[in-house]
């Protein structure tokens, strides 16, 4: 198997002067796969990527990567087998040990890295969620040690459908591992964007949207149309900090608390900007990844085009940066791919997005932030 490995030092400018960090690339290479790949964690003592390979009607295989891109171990785990997980994956992570936890709306099953079973923890969810191409986030733990409490529902997944009376969502659904029970907690009508209309049927789904520090377990959160970011301490759900978001490209947050005339006619598709992810980098810095909104004749030319989904198209990424919680100025983009997951050292994993033409491989890079 052949392995493309490069190392560059390409930095991006930006016509914001005032922006006191860039992303500058440091690394790239590639899985050799005609079937899709995924990569959602990343464990620096071993140096290696966990993920999956979407081999569509023959099912999803996770797999193991080493940092050049060679796979390592894949297997198919998804079935009736008793050390198979029974229901589509949404997330998947490496434990601080080093095996693998995936976890699913019934399930959180523990892998060793040759995908043999170690543990199995099964639950009752409140709500489920299904997907056809994943897991689709890394797994979050909320606690450490041998039993441990985790978040249900993955992040930015669709799990509260339109319709919806927003003073009777939750938007977290986590497993106690103390009361072996799932609790629900972060009430939607918490949030400042949807106070005001509790009692009213809301057009759109949310989407929680959230990430955990480990060096201390706090979790930040977010929704998919939201103008803040919160701390929550994970064993408590106190809140340490609310951290106000002001988007560049936002026009659905213009009028607060929203309603159905922000997001446009529920008969089309949504084309309004929606935050899509949270980045807790190693040091005080954090990152909120939006997709900016596109108008209906834009959509329409793209469609004619033949171009790739608009919320696909790195074109549409913007990152702001948070830096001890105050937000710095300026948004960031990367133009060659989408973000992945965060690594330490201050970078990010870039799935890069190529539409031109069909490649017998699926290339990557490696991000870092620096200082300007």
């Amino acid at each position: 198997m052949k392995i493309a490995l490069s190392l560059s030092a390409i930095f991006l400018t930006f016509s914001l002067s005032a922006q006191e960090y860039t992303f500058k690339k440091v690394k790239e290479f590639r899985v050799e796969s005609l079937a899709g790949v995924g990569i959602r964690d990343y464990n620096p003592k071993l140096n290696h990527f966990v993920g999956f390979i979407d081999k569509r009607s023959e099912g999803i295989e996770l797999a193991i990567f080493d940092s050049n891109g060679k796979i390592l171990n894949s297997h198919k785990r998804e079935g009736e087998g008793p050390e198979d997980y029974q229901s589509s994956a949404l997330a998947m992570g490496f434990s601080p040990e080093g095996d693998v936890f995936v976890q699913t709306s019934l399930e959180l099953v523990k892998y060793d890295t040759e995908f043999k079973m170690i543990s199995k923890v099964k639950f009752e969810p409140k709500s489920s969620t299904v997907i056809y191409s994943g897991p689709r986030s890394k797994f979050v733990p909320l606690t450490r040690g041998e039993q441990i409490s985790f978040i249900v529902n993955g992040t930015n997944l669709n799990n509260r459908g339109v319709n919806d009376i927003p003073k009777k969502m939750d938007m977290i659904e986590y497993y106690d591992a103390g009361s072996q029970i799932i609790k629900t907690i972060i009430p939607l009508s918490s949030r400042k964007v949807f106070q005001g209309i509790e009692d009213e049927v809301f057009p759109v789904n949310i989407n929680p949207i959230f990430t955990i520090d480990s060096r201390n377990s706090n979790l930040y959160f977010t929704t998919s149309i939201d103008n803040e970011i919160t701390v929550y301490n994970a064993i408590n759900w106190n809140v340490i900090k609310r951290i106000p978001v002001k988007h560049e490209f936002f026009k659905a947050l213009d009028d607060i608390p929203l309603s159905e005339s922000n997001l446009g006619p529920t008969n089309k598709p949504p084309l309004f900007s929606r935050n899509r992810e949270l980045l807790k980098f190693d040091s005080d810095l954090l990152g909120l990844i939006y997709i900016k909104e596109i108008s209906e004749a834009a959509n329409e030319l793209r469609k004619s085009e033949e171009k790739s989904f608009w919320m696909n198209d790195p074109e549409f990424q913007r990152v702001i940066l948070f830096k001890n919680g105050i937000q710095l100025s300026g948004e960031l983009t990367i133009p060659s791919g989408l973000i992945q997951l965060t690594l330490p050292n201050n970078r990010v994993l870039v799935k890069v997005v190529n539409e031109e033409e069909e490649l017998d491989y699926y290339l990557f890079e490696i991000w870092e932030l620096v200082e300007n």
